[in-house]
């Protein structure tokens, strides 16, 4: 027995590796909930594979993974994002489906009998056999997204709005609504005015070109309407109506802008963090505290803010110029560096990186304002925000501030502060070349001043050694 479980590791080990090459598993389940046995193809992103990771990946069960162009489809626009970091690399299941209407609509109420059929019959493959065998073979998140086009996207609808679902987040693309009068919309009412507070994802959409896309966008437009009266305050609901778009042309799209968004439900990506920062009516502090408590909620896993995390989020709106809230997070590092159990070696070295941001920040900020308003043309004002931005001893990585900032402090009539400028990016930055400078008419002030032909004969020496 020894020697078969090492032997099933090893092979298990190969198939893994061979997955990191970008080819999909297919794997074999003895089924008892259907009798018979079942397929499912399993990708994983590139990052569950890298060395000594322990890190967890929610997982993404699609239908219709029989379907292999479809399938592929799908893992690669996920591993673009992943290497892009747009988006969130998950595991993804294909579960390959052999009755479509037989599987995933839901069983008529008047037919019901003690006997599971239909999308119930599933649901429970899904919950008792598939999920379980996925949760022990591999490193899982406890959240699970549905994606589903056509009647997979009727089987996620139906099955998200289920008080006990396994989903916490679906896309739903071109669903087929409108059996038994609408039934679905009745039980999605139903799920909304008894979890009003739910914080389920969903993404739909139906295009407007066909008759089969013309006939579905009645049913799916009357569950939108039932979701803005509801007015769900923690779940995301997003229905887009594709013009143009035909009932085998509307996934490619949805799967795209849908993935993203419930990317960005679960990981705090740039453009959401900058959104937050513009967010003028609360400080970033607070926005941010609010988008990990909202986090939690979704994914039910308990973040570990610490000053590291936030030091990071800061450099990040550094980057994109949003310096006041960069600041902001940064202070906001060090008053929770205060409370961790590092040791003193470790919290130093954090110290100064936090501390480096806050000047740096500091410093961009002020000479960020000094460049708007010499694009006004206040070279005075620009000037004195110059020299508070230089008073601060700032100098690794400032060279393009200080080149940009010499016309302007010429114009503003200070031409020492100019001189003292080229002489650091002469001597102590060692820049190459001179052609932004001799060829400025603005600085033409300067050129009377024997220290004008020795700064851009260093800067022209300069250039030589680069070349």
């Amino acid at each position: 027995m020894r020697y078969l479980l090492l032997a099933c590791i090893f092979s298990f080990s190969h198939f893994a590796y061979s997955q990191s090459q970008g080819k999909p598993l297919d794997f074999k389940i003895d089924s008892k909930v259907f009798d018979k046995e079942r397929t499912i193809s399993i990708f994983h992103p590139n990052a569950y594979f890298e060395e000594k990771s322990t890190e967890k990946f929610s997982v993404a069960y699609i239908f219709d993974g029989q379907f292999e162009p479809y399938f592929t489809m799908v893992s690669s626009i996920m591993s673009y994002y992943e290497q892009t970091d747009e988006g969130v690399p998950m595991i993804i299941v294909g579960i390959h489906s052999e009755n479509r209407w037989g599987e995933f609509v839901p069983t008529e109420k008047e037919s019901r009998s003690d006997k599971i059929e239909n999308a119930d019959q599933l649901s429970l493959f899904l919950a008792s056999e598939v999920m379980p065998m996925v949760d022990s073979m591999y490193r899982t998140k406890d959240l699970n997204i549905g994606i589903g086009h056509s009647l997979g996207g009727t089987f996620v609808i139906n099955e998200v709005i289920k008080q006990n679902s396994i989903f916490d987040a679906v896309i739903a693309v071109s669903p087929n609504l409108r059996m038994e009068n609408e039934r679905i919309l009745k039980d999605a009412q139903v799920f909304f005015d008894e979890n009003p507070e739910n914080n389920r994802f969903i993404y739909t959409s139906v295009g407007t070109e066909g008759e089969m896309e013309q006939s579905f966008q009645h049913s799916l437009a009357n569950l939108n309407t039932i979701v803005e009266k509801a007015n769900l305050q923690n779940m995301y609901w997003k229905y887009d109506l594709l013009q143009k778009a035909n009932h085998m042309t509307t996934f490619v799209q949805t799967f795209d802008a849908g993935y993203l968004a419930v990317s960005s439900k679960l990981a705090l990506l740039d453009d959401k963090l900058i959104e937050l920062a513009s967010d003028t009516n609360v400080n970033i502090v607070e926005n941010l505290n609010n988008y990990y408590r909202e986090l939690e909620a979704f994914t039910k896993e308990k973040q570990n803010i610490n000053a590291g995390l936030i030091l990071n989020h800061a450099s990040t709106l550094s980057r994109y110029g949003k310096y006041q809230s960069s600041n902001e997070l940064s202070k906001n590092a060090l008053e929770l560096l205060e409370t961790e159990e590092l040791s003193k070696g470790e919290k130093k070295k954090l110290t100064e990186r936090i501390e480096d941001q806050i000047l740096r920040s500091k410093f961009n900020g002020l000479a960020n304002e000094a460049k708007e308003l010499a694009n006004e043309k206040r070279f005075k004002e620009a000037n004195e925000l110059y020299l508070k931005a230089f008073d601060l001893g700032l100098i690794r990585a400032t060279h393009n501030i200080r080149m940009r900032s010499v016309p302007i402090l010429v114009q503003a009539g200070n031409n020492e502060e100019a001189f003292k400028q080229l002489d650091l990016l002469a001597n102590k930055f060692k820049l190459g070349g001179n052609g932004s400078f001799i060829n400025d008419e603005r600085l033409k002030p300067l050129h009377s001043d024997k220290r004008w032909e020795e700064y851009m004969s260093k800067l022209e020496k300069n250039a030589g050694k680069y070349r």
